[in-house]
């Protein structure tokens, strides 16, 4: 096996309950993508789907970093 290869780190990590300041992070941008999209269109369901997507986005951005 090639030595570079086995050192390499995973590109994504893991993070778990104690990573509270990434689960804030991800929490207050939902929240807040959520709650826009509700004042501007008052549509709940809208405001759901697009929060969630947001939290999915954060959650792969603050696990690569």
């Amino acid at each position: 096996m090639d030595p570079g290869i086995k050192n390499l780190y995973p590109r994504l990590r893991k993070f778990g309950p104690g990573d509270g300041v990434a689960w804030l992070i991800v929490g207050l941008l939902f929240a807040a993508s959520g709650v826009g999209v509700f004042v501007l269109t008052g549509s709940v369901l809208s405001a759901l789907f697009v929060g969630v997507l947001v939290g999915l986005v954060t959650t792969g951005v603050v696990a690569m970093l």
